[in-house]
């Protein structure tokens, strides 16, 4: 049975100064294009890097983590099966809540494009922060995208350089007179750290420790102004330690 969402492969012949986009697509299904009387249609761009070993490595190794959260496996075979599982099952998850109308669509990791792999890899790394997956190795080492993983942190107020329960640590400080309850906080530069690095973080500068670790701020936006409660009172333990 023909599919509702007729997807057809095509090639880019010319794009003028205006951005207007030549395509040259194959279709041979005679009978359909006339029946559904086609006019329009949908254009997906195609990544065309080649995704690294690296990238690929790292979404296995986040899905064996969350495989060995999900159940310990007694065999080796078993441990496979089980790892396959769960990736498929994040996949179908990842491509109904981020690609909507183009679930349908099941990739692989072995020759998925570079783009898609990276969005599913920001997915596993949320997966994990939001439901407190305990990992092997501190999730630095399974992240590219540093801001977003940050942001996640930010999110789920885990300490971006362990995954410990966070403060927020601001690169400007505030205090010393500039009272926290009524400057106005949006768009100020921040980090989720617990207790132990920023105390680490105040004993050197902020650059140095951003470097030694590789993590970049994150402005705070409207949804982290709500969630870490930055307008009005706040509780003793919601309040921001600088």
């Amino acid at each position: 049975m023909k599919t509702p969402v007729d997807v057809v492969k095509g090639r880019i012949v010319d794009v003028d100064q205006n951005g207007n986009v030549t395509i040259v697509a194959h279709y041979d299904d005679w009978f359909t294009l006339t029946k559904r009387g086609y006019k329009d249609c949908y254009v997906e761009m195609i990544d065309s890097r080649q995704l690294s070993d690296k990238q690929r490595r790292m979404c296995w190794a986040l899905i064996g983590e969350i495989a060995d959260w999900q159940g310990d496996m007694k065999s080796t075979t078993g441990r496979a099966l089980e790892r396959d599982f769960v990736n498929e099952a994040r996949k179908l998850d990842f491509l109904i809540s981020e690609l909507g109308e183009n679930a349908d669509r099941i990739f692989s990791l072995s020759n998925a494009p570079m783009s898609l792999v990276a969005a599913y890899q920001r997915y596993l790394v949320r997966f994990v922060l939001y439901n407190d997956i305990p990992t092997k190795k501190p999730m630095l080492d399974y992240v590219d995208d540093i801001s977003d993983y940050v942001y996640s942190c930010l999110i789920n107020k885990r300490c971006c350089i362990c995954g410990k329960p966070a403060y927020l640590h601001h690169h400007s400080r505030i205090g010393s007179g500039r009272n926290r309850n009524e400057i106005d906080q949006e768009g100020m530069l921040v980090e989720p750290l617990c207790p132990i690095h920023h105390v680490e973080c105040h004993a050197v500068p902020q650059a140095e420790f951003d470097d030694k670790y590789h993590i970049s701020p994150i402005p705070i936006d409207k949804t982290l102004m709500k969630l870490w409660r930055l307008n009005g009172k706040r509780k003793r333990y919601d309040r921001i330690q600088d």
